[in-house]
């Protein structure tokens, strides 16, 4: 299967209960809300995909999630890079150390807590406290333009 024969898809709502199984699956950690925008990439079925949550007006990238058949050949890289081309402001995201090489590759940078809008550092802090999780920031190049 050639990238280019994936589908990239904001999902509906409705159909949250679909990726909810998909999940489950293959995440065990992550439900997909109302509240957050889900995105997929999909031949038949669902191979990886993504949440981003908005916290006022600041965007975190959460549950990125690839099928275990699927692990290992990029389509999460692809996935995460198809996201970061819509979106016209910076994300944030909180993955575990062994994963800064993943995110570094697709252009996140490392931040401190202190340098953050105070809701990403109180999230970042609520979520690493019983896991150790880097703070990461992906700059839109349309966010620096404005």
């Amino acid at each position: 299967m050639q990238p280019s024969d994936l589908q990239f898809i904001e999902l509906e709502k409705l159909k949250l209960p679909l990726i909810n199984q998909f999940y489950k699956r293959v995440y065990k950690k992550g439900l997909a809300s109302k509240d957050e925008a889900v995105f997929i990439l999909k031949d038949k079925e669902v191979i990886c995909c993504a949440k981003l949550k908005t916290l006022d007006e600041q965007l975190l990238l959460t549950g990125v999630a690839c099928d275990p058949k699927h692990r290992g050949k990029g389509y999460a890289s692809l996935l995460i890079n198809k996201i970061l081309l819509v979106q016209t402001q910076s994300i944030y995201c909180f993955p575990y150390a062994h994963l800064q090489s993943f995110y570094s590759q697709l252009g996140f940078v490392l931040v401190d807590s202190q340098t953050v809008p105070e809701i990403i550092g109180k999230k970042h802090y609520s979520y690493s406290k019983n896991k150790k999780l880097l703070l990461m920031v992906y700059c839109s190049k349309r966010d620096n333009n404005d």
